[in-house]
């Protein structure tokens, strides 16, 4: 697609659509006579044809990956908008549009300035020695010695605190990646993020994350983060601007090797003290500085979501609203120049989202409760376009009363999705127990666990890396439908040829399914944990 004929395709398609102008939340009584809205046509199409359809788009080469703040991206909006008008769906986004658009800032490392050393060793090189993530808008210039604390855990859960008692503010602290062996469900909980939040709670000035050569999970997130170091990071801007993220560092396994060594201490042995016995303390490395500098460029640039209400018709349910949220982002393009399609990943979701907005506005009877049908940009960039939404509601926060979120669901066994919060997760609640009770009735078995092989896991280890988990912190119960990663996950083959279309479609109809019957409950949505 050419630039001008791409411009030409969003300028028709953002007629009405969307708008950058201030969007507050409004009551829900607004909606009910918003403009424009229609009573849509009968359903003229199957479920399948209709995901076919939606997803040919969204996952063609042409929108080249979707990715937020770009000019696919906002013609991913656009569409998704113009089908939530053709549906006769009230504008949400504020504003009376649809769109709802939020304020970034793009840092982007200068990878030439970037240094990197600690003690008497030569600096190491970025990409080939080590990659970063968290960076923010402002440069690097930190300095300070290292503290190793283990594997790092804080989970209160199972009583361990391997940073308890250890002088982090000020300094580096450098852990082993995963968690030690023999505790419960501890891998579920516990990830480099909460690790982060750990160690930025005490002060620190970033998190050093040691692994070993046999360590496959860490080469593949140093892979991946190989790929994207020439990519520029967005955080949110505007009053609600994301802080600066605690800088976490990624060294190849010879240098994590290296940097234990420099305080006399050996690798492996640690590794295998540490894992034996997790209350082993941690200790300052003697001898060790570690230095890190490098200039950030940082511009301003927009990205939009997408809102559409489906008002509910009962004078005092009306007023409550069920969100179906899923993120129409993707990765972009690579440094070579291969598009990720991202069909799985997350035209699938976003198609799901259409299709149940499709059968829910086309029923004869309206609904009890009201439905905002959400479509976020930025999940891949840190869930930033649910996290704008909730903290910038375009309705009250305090109406809604669950999210339902999808995320690729279009791979792996035809016949099982999986879904979380489970009954072992503090979240778990009424929603997911019925999503596994309506699931036989559309061909699905709802399982804690997703994918295949090598990449079948506890969905609970997700919890926190879609858009739900942004409502989840505001006390909404949710769920998550999610089927699995696969070896296309963030990689140029997750394209439509891969897509199970008729898995979707039995996805869709099990959140309609979900929907529909929390709309008509007399009863919120509840936890079952006490």
């Amino acid at each position: 697609m050419t630039p001008l004929l791409t411009r030409t395709l969003l300028s028709v398609l953002l007629v009405g659509c969307s708008g950058t102008q201030a969007q507050t939340a409004a009551p829900l009584a607004s909606f009910a006579s918003a403009g424009g809205v229609t009573t849509p046509a009968p359903l003229r199409t199957t479920i399948r044809q209709r995901i076919e359809a939606h997803m040919g788009f969204l996952a063609s080469d042409a929108m080249g990956g979707r990715e937020t703040g770009t000019i696919e991206g906002e013609i991913t909006a656009a569409y998704v908008a113009s089908v939530m008008r053709g549906l006769g769906l009230a504008p949400a986004g504020g504003g009376g549009l649809y769109t709802q658009d939020y304020p970034l800032h793009r840092s982007q490392l200068d990878l030439d300035s970037l240094e990197l050393s600690f003690g008497g060793a030569e600096p190491w090189a970025p990409i080939d020695d080590y990659t970063l993530r968290g960076l923010g808008a402002e440069p690097l210039d930190l300095l300070g010695e290292v503290v190793f604390a283990g594997h790092g855990v804080v989970d209160s859960e199972s009583g361990l605190d391997q940073l308890a008692g250890l002088p982090i503010e000020g300094r580096f602290v450098a852990v082993f990646t995963g968690v030690p062996p023999g505790f419960e469900g501890l891998d579920e909980r516990v990830h480099s993020g909460t690790k982060r939040d750990a160690v930025e709670e005490r002060g620190g000035l970033g998190l050093i994350l040691l692994s070993g050569e046999d360590d496959k999970q860490a080469a593949r997130t140093r892979s991946w983060l190989r790929r994207s170091a020439t990519h520029a990071r967005l955080v949110l801007g505007g009053a609600t601007a994301s802080p600066t993220s605690l800088v976490r560092v990624y060294p190849e396994p010879r240098l994590s090797e290296a940097l234990l060594a420099a305080a006399g201490l050996d690798f492996q042995t640690e590794l295998t003290e540490r894992a034996e016995e997790p209350m082993t303390p941690g200790l300052v490395l003697d001898g060790v500085e570690l230095t890190l500098r490098g200039e950030v460029a940082v511009d301003e640039l927009w990205a939009q979501n997408v809102a559409g209400l489906l008002p509910g018709d009962d004078p005092e349910l009306g007023e409550e609203v069920i969100v179906v949220s899923a993120h129409m982002d993707h990765v972009g393009v690579n440094s070579e120049g291969a598009v990720h399609n991202g069909a799985d990943d997350n035209a699938s979701g976003t198609a799901t989202l259409l299709s149940v907005a499709e059968t829910l506005a086309s029923r004869a009877e309206p609904l009890r409760r009201s439905v905002l049908f959400l479509a976020v940009s930025g999940e891949e960039k840190g869930l930033l376009g649910s996290e704008w939404w909730v903290k910038n509601p375009t309705l009250p926060i305090d109406s809604v009363i669950a999210d339902i979120n999808v995320d690729m669901v279009g791979r792996n066994d035809p016949d099982s999705v999986g879904i979380t919060p489970s009954p072992e997760h503090a979240d778990y609640n009424t929603l997911v127990a019925q999503a596994v009770a309506a699931g036989p009735g559309v061909g699905l078995s709802v399982s804690w666990s997703a994918g295949e092989g090598k990449y079948r896991r506890r969905v609970d280890t997700y919890y926190s890396r879609s858009d739900h988990a942004n409502f989840a912190e505001k006390g909404i119960p949710v769920v998550f439908f999610f089927a699995g990663e696969h070896e296309d996950y963030h990689q140029p083959g997750d394209t439509l040829d891969k897509i199970d279309f008729d898995k979707v479609a039995k996805v869709s109809q099990l959140v309609e399914t979900l929907v529909a019957s929390v709309a008509e409950a007399d009863d919120r949505p509840q936890r079952l944990v006490d």
